[in-house]
């Protein structure tokens, strides 16, 4: 299984493309050194075409495997997705706040400044930690489209709160109602529903059942539920099955709390399977309390059941120093999540990542 794939993995400082080779895994090369990647996607149909958001430097593609990497937007490029309706059609958030829309595979960009139609008092809360203002800006942190609807969109923003369109992006709502800290990650709705979604934040674990309208915490059984501090949750995604698994990477607070309280994150992979209404720590091949974040979960292009894992003790989104290279590790799970072992262990702290067919 796993010859047939190719890795990118971004560490804190660069990028290496690697593939197995025997019982080891070899390097195909190594890209942007010194540089800070904050999401990799790519093509399920073509999978030698990978995006690459690369923090305060820009946006990239590669057509080849990630033999070579062209610069297709310029600035603080922080996210990309693909429409599952339509793979010519890509999505690509930055910071300041903005969204663009490309038609044609990812080569050219149109910004959808519609998104930034907002009164006063929502764009209020578009900020960043006091300590990093005048130097970082809130960005555009996830980008979802509805898998069965494709002018159903939301917008996660990195501070800001969660933006919805139900027209294809011509006009929008802000949808952060119940969420006091708009620090968001990821989104994702319950399979086959329209109006049940699940979101991650820097403070809080949250689902909505009337599409995003209003929000409630749903952390029962995590180690640090409904704590103010401490109830950190990133990336995360639905496994299918019958029911549906949520597979939750969670850690006690966030980056800036791991400096401020000179603590390591105590990392977690956290499933439910009843729909988030209660959690339990994955713990087969893993620390109950990791000295890293699990900050990215990657589902096989193949396999249904299992899923990669990148972790690391550096800081994603706010903060980061490319300089400071951490430690990290890579791991799968074959079975949905319950049990783990590791691919890549001593890294350099992982932040984000990519697997495709090779």
């Amino acid at each position: 299984m796993a010859d047939s794939l190719r890795y990118y993995i971004a560490h804190n400082g660069g990028l290496k493309v690697m593939q197995p080779q025997g019982a080891s895994m070899s390097t195909l090369g190594e890209f942007f050194e010194g540089k800070t990647l904050e999401y990799l996607t790519g093509s399920r149909r073509r999978p030698e075409i990978v995006f690459a958001a690369v923090a305060f430097d820009g946006g990239y593609r590669t057509d080849d495997g990630g033999r070579t990497w062209k610069k297709i937007m310029e600035g603080d490029v922080r996210t990309f997705t693909i429409d599952p309706h339509d793979e010519r059609v890509v999505y690509m958030g930055i910071g300041p706040i903005r969204l663009f829309r490309s038609e044609d595979g990812g080569t050219k960009f149109e910004p959808i400044d519609s998104m930034l139609d907002f009164s006063d008092e929502v764009k209020q809360k578009w900020d960043v930690p006091p300590r990093l203002r005048g130097i970082e800006f809130p960005h555009v942190r996830h980008v979802f489209i509805h898998p069965d609807n494709r002018d159903l969109i939301f917008v996660l923003l990195e501070h800001g709160g969660v933006l919805y369109s139900g027209d294809g992006g011509k006009s929008w709502e802000d949808r952060s109602d119940g969420i006091a800290y708009v620090d968001m990650h990821y989104i994702e709705n319950y399979p086959g529903s329209k109006d049940r979604y699940y979101v991650s934040s820097a403070r809080g674990f949250f689902r909505s059942d009337d599409c995003g309208k209003h929000w409630r915490r749903v952390e029962n059984g995590m180690p640090w539920a409904y704590t103010e501090l401490h109830s950190y949750s990133h990336e995360w995604e639905f496994i299918a099955g019958a029911p549906p698994r949520m597979v939750v990477c969670g850690a006690k607070g966030s980056p800036g709390v791991w400096s401020r309280e000179k603590a390591d994150p105590k990392g977690h992979i956290l499933l439910s399977d009843d729909g988030g209404d209660n959690w339990r720590i994955a713990a087969q091949g893993l620390e109950k309390e990791m000295p890293y974040m699990p900050w990215v979960l990657l589902q096989h292009p193949g396999d249904p059941n299992s899923l990669f894992c990148g972790m690391g003790d550096g800081a994603r989104g706010y903060g980061f120093d490319p300089k400071q290279r951490g430690l990290g590790a890579f791991y799968v799970s074959r079975d949905r999540g319950e049990s783990w072992e590791p691919i890549l262990t001593n890294t350099p702290s992982i932040l984000t990542g990519w697997v495709a067919a090779n």
